[in-house]
């Protein structure tokens, strides 16, 4: 009864208080991932998976590079501040899950580093955004676009994010719930985990006083969590829609993020058409082996914790990794 109420009041909330007007893109990768390392408990698993998409909280200040380049390095490298700083059940639900996502040897380490099952030594990601790439080059509205070669890489890498999520969506149709009750359900105590983790080095990096560096966190983990249930919506959605919701966002988005390189889009300029072509061949060159490099990255983080580089969401430890630095043990 208690799990039938909070869908309800989820799905209520989601459909019918919040506008459709923005969504994000590979969450539903680390949702799924989340899900299925942790805590079986409801209200714990949701945090989990919130705070395994957190990690991107930054991902979208196209305003502000700078900041956003180094809040997304600290959130991918120095992740376990996040968990050193969790005590109650469900903070550490929360830092169990934010410290699963990490670009070190978490689960962006197989995305963006090196693949498991296919894009060894350059990421299952990458490895798959540079033959989108390829076939994105013989389009003729891909081609007007002329993006630097770095931009078009990192054009490609978010498309096929979008398409493993949309294929995630496929093999677990609630995903998209979960990411919203997730974020909605969210324990209070992140952004103080955030602030407290990041603000202080953050104001020095920024010039700024702590005041404002915690403003800007705060405010911009707001926003992302209205995006994950904008998302999560999204995803809930006939897949047609969920393809054309996220190929509108992600039109709207390039805006601020083209501007962020010195790109600016004709006047009129509808990228919707060619993004919603792009996300659906993303899944075509995915379909046939996302999901075991999925189950396989999922083995690998179980694997890292055994090995002392990660946690439950109980008890904690120093421990020694091997390689030469002490770090938390949760089990």
């Amino acid at each position: 009864m208690k799990k039938k109420l909070i869908i309800a009041w989820t799905m209520f909330i989601a459909l019918v208080f919040l506008p459709s007007t923005v969504f994000s893109w590979g969450s539903a990768t680390h949702a799924y991932l989340d899900d299925h390392i942790g805590k079986r408990e409801e209200l714990r698993n949701l945090n989990e998976i919130y705070g395994g998409m957190a990690n991107d909280v930054f991902n979208y200040m196209f305003n502000y590079p700078a900041y956003m380049g180094y809040l997304y390095y600290q959130t991918h490298n120095e992740f376990l501040r996040v968990w050193s700083i969790a005590r109650t059940r469900q903070g550490k639900s929360l830092a169990y899950g934010f410290v699963s996502h990490n670009d070190v040897w978490g689960a962006d380490f197989t995305a963006h580093h090196s693949g498991l099952t296919f894009g060894q030594n350059e990421g299952y990601i990458i490895a798959k955004a540079k033959i989108l790439k390829s076939i994105l080059e013989q389009v003729p509205e891909y081609q007007a676009l002329q993006l630097p070669d770095p931009v078009a890489m990192e054009v490609a890498h978010n498309l096929v994010e979008s398409g493993v999520d949309l294929l995630i969506k496929r093999r677990a149709p609630l995903t998209g719930l979960k990411i919203a009750a997730s974020a909605i359900l969210r324990s209070p105590e992140l952004p103080f985990f955030m602030v407290k983790a990041y603000a202080e080095e953050f104001s020095d990096y920024a010039d700024i006083s702590y005041l404002e560096a915690a403003k800007i966190i705060t405010s911009t983990e707001m926003e992302f969590r209205k995006r994950m249930i904008l998302y999560g919506q999204a995803l809930m959605q006939d897949e047609a829609t969920a393809i054309q919701l996220i190929s509108e966002d992600w039109a709207e988005l390039a805006i601020g993020f083209f501007a962020m390189y010195g790109i600016t889009l004709p006047e009129g300029t509808d990228l919707t058409p060619l993004i919603k072509y792009a996300i659906g061949q993303a899944m075509e060159i995915c379909k046939g082996d996302f999901d075991e490099e999925v189950e396989a990255t999922i083995n690998f983080v179980n694997q890292e914790k055994a090995k002392g580089q990660v946690y439950t969401p109980d008890k904690t430890i120093l421990h020694s990794h091997g390689r030469g630095n002490p770090v938390r043990r949760f089990f």
